[in-house]
Parts: structure tokens; C-alpha cells; sequence
């Protein structure tokens, strides 16, 4: 499955075993090994961190 943001696309390979949050950064552990993606503000982070919680059920 994938996240799209202004153009850019994020590929999670679902289900996520872990979720770290750090300012502007998530950083999570799915069915590939570890990701993290820096975002340009914190909410846009916080907006991620929410779907990938709701994707992930």
C-alpha cells in the first residue's frame, strides 16, 4: 500500500510492527525491515503517523 503527499509516494508494506515519532520524522519497522521519511512540518508527520495506524488495523 502507499501514501501520496504533495507528488511523493511512500510504499509500506503492511502490517507495521513499530512506530517512532522524532519532531518531524516517523520512523517504522513493516513487513520489509525499518523505513524513515522527514517530513517539512510536523503535522504533515503527525498526518502519516495517523494513517498508518488506520491502515494497519
Amino acid at each position: 500500500m502507499s501514501y501520496k503527499m504533495n507528488g511523493h509516494e511512500i510504499a509500506v508494506s503492511f502490517p507495521v510492527d513499530s512506530i517512532s515519532v522524532n519532531k518531524t520524522s516517523i520512523a517504522f519497522t513493516d513487513k520489509l525491515g525499518k523505513n524513515r521519511q522527514t517530513f517539512a512540518k510536523r503535522s504533515e508527520a503527525m498526518q502519516f503517523m495517523k494513517w498508518l495506524l488506520s491502515a494497519n488495523k
